[in-house]
């Protein structure tokens, strides 16, 4: 697959742009190459001109990873010089890669993949500084997967469905800088799937069969053969036995399926040229890339099985979010889903664990770079409406005197850090050798807390400062906390028999002696003050 992304990236620097400028299929094939070398890996091909452009036979290119060599081949790419100064591009429906460099007795001397591009064209415009690259295709799959130099007894038994339906895309990239390259892309996909059952070789037993994942989205067929045929090719396939199970693999299996649908994203960024990118061992200087991703589905099942025991679970969302931003100065990461569930089972589960929300999201924005000034960060994390299935409710709650309504933890901060290296140009050797943290802590605003369960709500704000060269930081300044319904909480953990009597009555008593009461009925405040003696009190009693 990473080498599938670099033939992609490559396909992509057939750049679109502005109209009227022109763009030939000669100056795009040069490009290809240009940048293939750029990138660290090899495009090769037999070129041959014709009336209208310029015809690719066997295009291939190769790549390292570590000791590792990928090699990838299309048997023919076809660029035709177009009235209106553009270069529309077709190529060949299938595409195969060659994997060798495997260690270990057991591995096998090559790995082939072979894949299917089933109306995969693209159109490219602009001029060989600025250019624009407008692709789709209505679907590429994995249709064989074959392991050489190994014998086939020991190849695990794989049925797969591994396919990209729907996809188009207009990437834009600025070639005119010899030492960056700037680009900008918008792509949109109907639907992925990832799916696998490997089966441990030589087994036999029957296991449980898979979970039914959900049906992927409908697509058209590739005219190769289907995806799902085993890498074993003289093996036969398998059969599903009596009653829900499945043949082989008692000892050791594994089923996992991954789907997603209505994806839409967008990326830009700077990018250095001509530098090795297989043999970095730090962030190239310069360099400055984001994205935000959203979709409109999401699921993922997997079944492990082996010495008799099996393990299950699912997770599904209806749709949300990801989205990243890097560079030599910050770090940004985002990820959010809606609607979102999760079923498990185990062999040391009395029953399937199940849970649900609302809404999930987490979000961190980080300094990296040493600066004269503190530099802001941010971080936060949201569950909002958690519920639990009833059968774990049942184990601690039989009688239900908890309040089953969904519970929700959100923390929100922010605040400023003073960095003191810079973090991404550091080579391992370096970081593994630093003998004082990279970062001291300057302030920090805690911009929303939010803990709910069992009728009790707890909420709070405040902002602390923290003095320079501290080995253990040490804040100064105030914390505002408000808990409704925790009296009633209390009292239904004691009326359950969850919490006895005496313990009941020491929280209550905690209560009184930290907290204030409010205007309405169980409702308490707060404030929580941290000195620069380092004491802390609450509404001024001392908590240590």
């Amino acid at each position: 697959m990473k080498s599938l992304s670099y033939s992609l990236s490559a396909a992509a620097l057939v750049c679109a742009s502005p109209a009227f400028a022109d763009i030939t299929a000669d100056q795009l094939w040069s490009i290809w190459q240009d940048q293939a070398a750029e990138f660290g890996y090899s495009m090769t091909a037999s070129a041959t001109e014709t009336a209208d452009g310029l015809t690719l036979s066997n295009v291939t290119n190769t790549v390292m990873v570590e000791d590792i060599q990928i090699t990838g081949t299309v048997d023919s790419v076809t660029m035709t010089n177009q009235a209106d100064g553009t270069v529309s591009i077709s190529t060949s429906d299938t595409m195969r890669y060659r994997i060798t460099g495997f260690e270990g007795g057991d591995a096998p001397d090559a790995m082939t993949v072979l894949v299917s591009l089933t109306d995969m064209t693209a159109t490219a415009s602009g001029t060989p500084e600025n250019l624009t690259l407008v692709s789709g295709f209505t679907r590429i799959a994995v249709e064989d997967v074959n392991f050489e130099g190994i014998d086939p007894s020991e190849v695990p038994e794989m049925t797969y469905d591994i396919a990209f339906d729907g996809y188009s895309a207009t990437a834009t990239y600025d070639l005119s800088n010899s030492a960056m390259l700037d680009f900008t892309s918008t792509a949109t996909m109907d639907s992925m799937i990832l799916a696998l059952d490997m089966l441990e070789p030589g087994n036999t037993g029957i296991v449980p069969a898979p979970m039914p994942a959900p049906a992927p989205t409908p697509a058209p067929q590739p005219t190769s053969p289907a995806p799902g045929k085993f890498v074993t090719p003289d093996a036969p396939a398998p059969m599903p036995a009596p009653g829900g199970m499945t043949q082989g693999g008692a000892d050791g299996r594994f089923d996992t399926t991954i789907q997603m649908s209505g994806l839409q994203a967008t990326s830009q960024g700077v990018m250095p040229r001509g530098i090795n990118w297989m043999e970095l061992d730090h962030f190239p200087d310069g360099m400055s890339i984001s994205g935000d991703t959203n979709y409109g589905s999401a699921s993922f099942d997997f079944l492990f099985h082996e010495n008799g025991d099996t393990t299950s679970g699912s997770a599904s969302n209806q749709g949300g979010g990801l989205s990243f931003g890097i560079s030599q100065d910050r770090v940004q990461f985002g990820m959010s889903a809606n609607t979102v569930a999760f079923t498990m089972t185990a062999p040391d589960m009395p029953f399937p664990v199940s849970a649900s929300a609302e809404s999930t999201a987490l979000s961190i924005d980080l300094p990296l770079s040493q600066q004269d000034q503190p530099s802001s960060f941010g971080a936060a994390i949201g569950y909002r409406g958690v519920t639990m299935d009833e059968s774990v409710w049942s184990m601690f709650d039989p009688g239900q005197a908890i309040p089953r309504t969904p519970a929700s933890i959100v923390v929100d901060l922010s605040g400023t850090v003073q960095i003191l290296a810079d973090l991404l140009m550091m080579t391992p050797d370096q970081m593994e050798n630093m003998t004082a943290p990279p970062g001291e802590l300057r302030s920090m605003t805690l911009n929303d807390l939010e803990v709910s369960a069992g009728g009790a709500q707890l909420t709070g704000s405040g902002d602390v400062t923290f003095a320079p060269g501290q080995m253990v930081p040490m804040p100064v300044g105030t914390v505002d906390l408000s808990l409704t319904g925790a009296n009633g909480l209390i009292q239904n953990l004691s009326d359950g028999g969850l919490l006895p009597p005496q313990q009941a009555g020491m929280a209550r008593g905690m209560l009184g002696m930290f907290a204030i009461p409010g205007a309405e009925a169980d409702t308490f405040t707060s404030t929580v003050e941290f000195h620069e003696d380092g004491q802390i009190t609450a509404n001024g009693v001392p908590l240590q």
